[in-house]
């Protein structure tokens, strides 16, 4: 049986080890630059809401809720609670990330009943649309972002109705 998880709001040691985590390619779109200190800044904004995600003491991922889970190019409303949700690098690609997101959306769900979910996720990475789907995510809707690097997005929603969306 796995570990109790517990959640704590980052510290700037949680923000400077995510930013050192290495993701094998395509993922590695997904590795930060662990010397500027704007992304360590960025991650401890409390409006940000980044939280680690601990399983016997140890960081095993991370998640934020709100504005820095967005993706420039979707017509974000408010009504529903943006959630970017990360795991250490060794951990992905095993079957593991459904425990990880099931524990943090019913984390989040003790902290704010009833609310809706969204998940915006780079429509190349099948595993993570999996997880949401297991999760009950459903596909919302895609879109272009609107940054350099041109990538197709998957918005997905739990909760919430998606024709609204």
């Amino acid at each position: 049986m796995a570990a109790p998880l517990r959640f704590r709001r980052f510290l700037e040691e949680d923000a400077r080890t995510v930013a050192s985590w290495r993701y094998p390619d395509p993922y590695s779109a997904y590795d930060l630059d662990p010397h500027d200190i704007r992304v360590i800044r960025a991650m401890l904004l409390p409006g940000h809401n980044y939280h680690a995600i601990l399983e016997a003491g140890e960081m095993v991922g991370y998640f934020c809720c709100g504005d820095d889970a967005r993706v420039p190019g979707w017509l974000y409303d408010d009504d529903t609670l943006d959630l970017g949700v990360g795991l250490r690098p060794e951990l992905t690609g095993q079957g593991k990330g459904h425990f990880y997101l099931q524990a943090v959306i019913e984390h989040v769900a003790r902290q704010r009943p009833g609310v809706a979910l969204r998940a915006t996720i780079a429509s190349w990475n099948l595993r993570a649309i999996r997880m949401c789907r297991r999760a009950g995510f459903e596909v919302a809707g895609k879109f272009t972002t609107t940054r350099a690097d041109q990538t197709e997005f998957a918005v997905m929603v739990k909760g919430c109705a998606t024709a609204a969306l």
